[in-house]
């Protein structure tokens, strides 16, 4: 049976990561395809190692030459009430996954988008660390006792959003505008567009979750 890092890397489905070329990882790095995410396999130079969901949109001559090489599937019915990322992320997690990376861009349905969203949140606590990479965007989950650090470049955007209730706590360093044991309630707008001013920018909170998310100047 193989033997992972506690890494896992989660390709979701979406439009193709022109923004992402290629993605260098620790060996023996648990690697995941939700259903049509396998298609990023190949532009990122990744080999997975277990495809995950109901197949509804994974090319199945894709899926099939997959199963040829090993890959394992786990295939779920089609009237399922998870969506295959969740299935995705706790498969990572229940195979030992402590720092999760999905990768994928956005599949332009706001519902998707704002579930994905919801369950990044959920299961942040339980994680020494999750990024989410679209090539342009980094949401980064800062959780209570973990500083999280963003690596940028001066003046790119950086956004402070709670997720679900207030989040106190909350001190940052290398942004525009520093934050110093203070609160941001649930919906509140405030952590909207700062900026970096002396990279690496942290954060870290005391209570809640944050989603860190850090606009990337294009290259």
């Amino acid at each position: 049976m193989e033997r992972y890092t506690g890494r896992a890397i989660i390709l979701s489905g979406g439009d193709p990561l022109e923004k992402i070329a290629d993605v260098t990882i620790p060996e023996h790095t648990l690697v995941i395809a939700a259903d049509s995410g396998l298609a990023h396999a190949g532009e990122l130079g990744l080999t997975v190692d277990l495809v995950v969901g109901d197949m509804d949109s994974v090319d199945p001559s894709v899926l099939a030459d997959a199963a040829a090489h090993g890959v394992m599937i786990e295939r779920h019915p089609t009237d399922k009430d998870r969506t295959d990322l969740e299935l995705a992320v706790h498969a990572a997690i229940d195979r030992g996954a402590g720092s999760i990376t999905i990768i994928g861009a956005h599949t332009g349905r706001l519902d998707h988008l704002l579930g994905a969203m919801g369950l990044f949140a959920a299961v942040a606590p339980r994680l020494d660390e999750l990024i989410w990479l679209d090539g342009i965007t980094d949401v980064i989950a800062c959780s209570p006792g973990r500083t999280i650090t963003v690596a940028g470049n001066a003046g790119e955007q950086v956004s402070l959003i709670p997720t679900g209730s207030d989040v106190h706590g909350i001190a940052t360093g290398g942004l525009h505008w520093r934050l110093d044991d203070e609160t941001l309630l649930a919906g509140s707008t405030r952590g909207l567009s700062n900026t970096i001013e002396t990279p690496p920018a942290w954060v870290r909170v005391g209570d809640g979750t944050l989603l860190v998310l850090h606009e990337r100047n294009p290259s």
